[in-house]
Order: C-alpha cells, then sequence, then structure tokens
C-alpha cells in the first residue's frame, strides 16, 4: 500500500512539473524583418527580439548579444528595453544608446544587460520604443568589466510592427 501512494505521490509530482516547465516555455508567434516575436503560454509576457546587424570591437569571444523590447502584463502592461551586451558589466555601470543619432538615453546594468525596467526610470522603456518606433538605426557602446570597448549596431526596420503585435498578444 505506502508502495501505491509513494508511486501516485511521484507521479502527481512528475506532472506538475510537467505542466510548471511547459508555462515557462516561450514560443516564437511572428516574424517582423530580423525582429522575432515571442510570449509564454499565458501570454503574461510577450517581446520581440533581434541581433545586432554588426558588432565592433577588439574582444575574442562574446556571450549573447541582442536588443530586447517587452511587455509585461503581471505589472500593469510595463514595457521594457533590454541590451544583451554579451559581457559582465562592473557594478553600477551605464551604458549610452542612441537612435538615427538623434536620441541619446542611458541605461543602467546589471549582470551581462542594460534595461529600462528600474523602478525609477519605467517611462525611459516607453520613451525608448516611442523613438524605436520612428527610427532606423540603433547603436548600443558599452565597456566590459575588463575594459573592452564595444558598438553594437542594430536595424529598427520592422520594429514598429513587431511591438504592435507584442502589444496586441499581451494585453
Amino acid at each position: 500500500m505506502k508502495l501505491i501512494i509513494c508511486k501516485t505521490f511521484s507521479i502527481s509530482v512528475l506532472f506538475i512539473s510537467l505542466a510548471y516547465a511547459e508555462e515557462k516555455k516561450y514560443f516564437k508567434d511572428a516574424k517582423y524583418f530580423e525582429w522575432g516575436i515571442y510570449s509564454n503560454k499565458k501570454k503574461s509576457l510577450c517581446y520581440a527580439i533581434t541581433k545586432p546587424r554588426k558588432s565592433e570591437g577588439k574582444y575574442d569571444i562574446r556571450g549573447k548579444v541582442n536588443l530586447l523590447v517587452g511587455r509585461n502584463t503581471r505589472k500593469k502592461n510595463e514595457n521594457f528595453v533590454a541590451v544583451d551586451f554579451g559581457y559582465p558589466f562592473k557594478k553600477n555601470t551605464i551604458v549610452d544608446i542612441s537612435i538615427d543619432n538623434k536620441y541619446f538615453f542611458k541605461l543602467k546594468t546589471f549582470d551581462e544587460t542594460a534595461w529600462t525596467r528600474e523602478s525609477d526610470i519605467k517611462q525611459l522603456g516607453d520613451l525608448v520604443i516611442k523613438e524605436m518606433i520612428k527610427g532606423n538605426k540603433l547603436v548600443a557602446m558599452g565597456v566590459s568589466k575588463r575594459g573592452t570597448i564595444t558598438k553594437d549596431i542594430y536595424s529598427l526596420r520592422g520594429f514598429s510592427k513587431a511591438f504592435k503585435k507584442i502589444k496586441q498578444m499581451c494585453e
């Protein structure tokens, strides 16, 4: 009898774990030029992501480098922008991004990412997104913990449609 209860419990835990893992997966919903659109099953987090068209700097190897714009419905449809640089930053580092060399923004960093999701700059995400919708090119400049300077250039072609899609999916 104890063996049957133990097996039943183990199988229940397995199914719950599988269901939880399934919820954490993200599914590709669309693509607009170089922007891939993803969402989780519940549509509580949707994002558009792209890789740089060009990267400059004197480095041998970097981790993932991309630009992501997300929408989180669990936080009152909060929009955010995140730039993965592929290397760690020194603590309290600020990076510069520019759009069409006309609009300039400073983003806080955490680990290998610069983003607009800090509580004191939530409106910054919406402002950056507004200019990205109108823009053609975003340039992200950073300095690694070791002092390596990098410049990543992203195309904004298709971003307007991509952002419209993630807003529609995650209302």
